[in-house]
């Protein structure tokens, strides 16, 4: 029998909490998961720990890949059943090797603590977190493993937050204990760029949350979008952290960090987008309406609504159900009479992100010529007040990232 590593009466279970996220890199394999486990051991001699666990390694791809061998796309009630049992495997392992290092712990489900989410499968927002189970666990002394991306919708249906929701499930309960955030990775902070794409990307010490907001959404994977959202709905800080406790730097993503000057800041990229067109056969305002029922709920970035149909990107990257949204658009459109819904694939998106773009006419200009220079073909351009989004060929994505990082943000020192 494994005897507790401190008195049970050591701990100050009425300290402030602290929420640590590791995501599936950072519990890849028992070695690492171990480790996990002995960190989050130390941390919780001193306060209330919960810890929120991604699936282990490359798991949601495994699964996403067999479902698809059996039907494709996959229903999406059964893929959410199916994608939530990563996170369990992982947050029940982890609870094992916490107990084998003299700590108790107690795995939770989605569910079992409390988070709910609205129905939408493979994408569901989070509507509320009832904490009480936690706080029951705590004043239990144990720590508290929860499976991240994933909930239960007010229909009782299992669903899960889309990629990345992990740390929006981190974030959401941070908020319902009033805890500090941590995200662990296999990368210490945010970084200019990718370093995998970009070996001399510099780490960014503070950013905003509009800032953090339109990286993520631009493809950058230290942090998801909804959960940089809630952040700030709820003015929670977020320390983005390197899951080896020997690498010490990070990012800190709060309100009001130290003003930057207008210019990019930072070059992301996803490497997988579709672009979708539904082009109505008449115009007006009925065609409008129609336009929204079918793309309003698609969760289209650069979403275009006018009288002649409807455009927006699909982040089938950051979607594991893109292939069935997909599919029902088109069946939905033909079932209203309208046939031509265009999808073109093997498109990336390559954005600048930054601080007062709009207002920097030159950028615009000088990002163009830098993508014409190297003959890299650009289909659509959007832009606000954060980023210069460029959709090119998806075989041309990593050239991109690197010339722009180059000539817009190592040439200004950012």
């Amino acid at each position: 029998m494994v005897k507790p590593a401190v008195d049970e009466g050591s701990r100050d279970n009425d300290a402030t909490p602290v929420v640590m996220k590791f995501g599936g890199s950072s519990v890849a394999d028992l070695t690492r998961l171990r480790a996990v486990a002995k960190r989050v051991s130390e941390r919780a001699k001193s306060c209330p720990v919960v810890v929120v666990v991604s699936a282990m390694g490359k798991t949601t791809n495994n699964i996403v890949a067999m479902a698809r061998e059996l039907m494709d796309p996959p229903p999406a009630r059964e893929l959410d059943m199916l994608l939530s049992t990563g996170e369990r495997n992982a947050m029940a392992l982890l609870a094992i090797a916490i107990h084998a290092c003299g700590q108790r712990a107690i795995s939770l489900t989605g569910s079992q603590c409390g988070i709910i989410t609205d129905h939408q499968p493979g994408r569901a927002r989070i509507i509320e977190v009832r904490p009480f189970r936690i706080l029951d666990e705590i004043a239990a002394g144990h720590i508290v493993i929860v499976g991240g991306f994933q909930g239960v919708s007010y229909k009782r249906e299992v669903t899960t937050l889309g990629r990345g929701g992990s740390d929006t499930s981190a974030v959401a309960l941070a908020a319902a204990l009033g805890a500090d955030c941590e995200i662990y990775s296999d990368v210490d902070g945010v970084y200019s760029a990718d370093p995998r794409d970009v070996p001399e990307a510099r780490r960014i010490d503070e950013l905003d949350y509009e800032q953090a907001q339109a990286l993520s959404r631009a493809g950058a994977k230290v942090l998801h979008a909804q959960a940089v959202q809630l952040a700030e709905e709820r003015s929670i800080a977020i320390y983005a952290r390197h899951s080896n406790p020997a690498i010490q730097g990070q990012t800190v993503i709060r309100r009001n960090p130290v003003p930057r000057p207008t210019g990019v800041l930072a070059i992301a990229s996803d490497p997988d987008i579709a672009s979708v067109q539904i082009i109505a056969p008449d115009s007006g305002a009925l065609v409008e309406r129609l336009m929204v029922e079918l793309a309003g709920n698609l969760g289209l970035r650069y979403l275009t609504i006018d009288p002649f149909g409807a455009r927006g990107l699909l982040s089938c990257s950051q979607q594991t159900n893109a292939e069935e949204v997909l599919s029902a658009l088109q069946a939905r459109a033909s079932e209203h009479g309208l046939p031509k819904v265009q999808v073109q694939r093997e498109r990336a998106v390559v954005s600048c992100v930054g601080a007062g773009l709009e207002e920097r006419s030159d950028l615009l200009a000088r990002a163009v010529s830098i993508l014409g220079r190297a003959n890299i073909s650009v289909f659509e351009i959007h832009s606000d007040a954060r980023t210069l989004a460029f959709v090119i060929p998806a075989s041309r994505r990593t050239q991109a990232v690197r010339i722009l990082h180059s000539e817009l943000v190592k040439s200004q020192g950012s």
